[in-house]
């Protein structure tokens, strides 16, 4: 398709709407990562240090995506956009303000929790599900490009910079604190979107035309060999660095015995570590196969975990941190990047709400047994076991043609 020549000399920002959508974004991502990480480290605290406790918030959390990562983008099709989005974000701000108010009070009812952080995380995917047709909406055709690159640095940036978003929550005297600064960011954020001009057509569609999306976006995922196999093993390689991360917060703090400020800093260089990822992966890929890379990503994490395993001092700490940043940010390019190039566009979305609910399958089983790994046998038993599986998932793939792809 050729690119209209007028817009050859018009900027993206002279849109109102896409500027608005971006800030919004980028006020939500932050705030997301916030009480993502925030609230299993507060569970912790109230729990009087239950690591059972804490890794099942985190496991309530990442269930939504695994029940509602492949109808979401369906539905999203169906409804107003615009007052779709707002409605997630009012919902998640009340919900934000209740826990607040209620680890204020020092109320501690971790069932209630639990459902809230399951709400949160649920309301949290259907709006980024519906930025996608949002960010369509708000700009030109010939400056999609430029939009969905925008959009991309945020979700990479905030991804990368989450520990240091944390680190700075946690120089507060209160952890609570932060869930109310998240709400402020929710609520600057719903003013955005209320101010979108945006003109949609809602199709409202029949049950049978919603089992036909998926059902075309299935038969699309089976019959490609290797977008398949790369997703196995992406399943296994997410189980191990969701528990590591989660379990480095308690390892810091319980067997450390950092303070708060301290463990700010020391996660920190997990971010500075995805920040220098960031700035290498175009080099890399240039000189080394996609494969090559996502293999060599796999064998830094495991270097970490066992690094984690030996550690008894913050600057051991710092440095498997930093590596562990670094490796886990070149996984996750090169699985995404292998994912667009293998994914007709006109499937994208319900390829990326099939895998994604995928990849995440096994997350929150491997999150709620790491919690009774940890009160049975320490942090140490999961640094030690997630880098004898990730050694082993390398083994298997080096002997796959995956390691050969472009």
């Amino acid at each position: 398709m050729a690119v209209d020549q007028s817009y050859q000399k018009v900027t993206i920002w002279q849109y109102k709407e896409f500027t608005f959508l971006l800030a919004a974004s980028l006020l939500l991502s932050i705030g997301n990562k916030i009480y993502e990480l925030l609230l299993p480290l507060i569970m912790y605290d109230l729990s009087e240090g239950s690591s059972i406790v804490m890794t099942s918030m985190r496991t309530a959390e990442l269930l939504p995506n695994l029940f509602f990562g492949i109808v979401v983008g369906i539905i999203v099709d169906r409804v107003n956009k615009k007052k779709w989005a707002m409605w997630m974000i009012l919902i998640q701000a009340v919900v934000l303000l209740i826990m607040y108010g209620m680890f204020g009070e020092h109320l501690y009812k971790p069932i209630l929790f639990y459902l809230f952080g399951f709400i949160l995380m649920t309301l949290n995917y259907g709006f980024f599900n519906t930025q996608v047709s949002l960010i369509k909406l708000s700009v030109p055709l010939p400056l999609l490009t430029s939009a969905n690159a925008k959009f991309s640095f945020i979700e990479t940036f905030v991804g990368i910079m989450g520990p240091v978003f944390l680190g700075f929550v946690l120089l507060f005297a209160n952890k609570a604190q932060g869930l109310f600064l998240t709400v402020i960011l929710y609520v600057l954020a719903y003013f955005l979107i209320m101010n979108l001009t945006v003109n949609e057509l809602v199709k409202k569609g029949s049950r049978n035309s919603f089992w036909l999306d998926f059902k075309e976006g299935w038969d699309v995922f089976t019959k490609n060999k290797a977008l398949k196999t790369m997703t196995l093993f992406i399943l296994f390689i997410n189980c191990t660095m969701i528990v590591v991360s989660n379990t480095v917060l308690i390892f810091g703090t319980a067997d450390l015995h950092l303070s708060n400020s301290v463990l700010s800093i020391i996660l920190a260089t997990a971010g500075v570590g995805g920040l220098i990822a960031s700035l290498t992966i175009n080099r890399l890929r240039i000189r080394f196969k996609l494969g090559v890379l996502f293999g060599a990503a796999i064998i830094g994490n495991s270097i970490a975990y066992a690094g984690f395993y030996l550690t008894n001092h913050l600057y051991l700490l710092a440095l498997c941190l930093l590596l562990n940043g670094y490796s886990t940010t070149i996984y996750i390019i090169c699985a995404y990047t292998f994912r667009h190039e293998q994914t007709p566009s006109e499937f994208m979305g319900r390829i990326g709400g099939l895998t994604g609910s995928l990849f995440r399958i096994g997350m929150p089983i491997s999150m709620l047994f790491s919690g009774w790994m940890i009160n049975w046998w320490g942090t140490s038993s999961i640094f030690i076991s997630s880098a004898v599986v990730n050694v082993i998932i390398f083994l298997i793939y080096r002997r796959t043609f995956l390691w050969k792809l472009q």
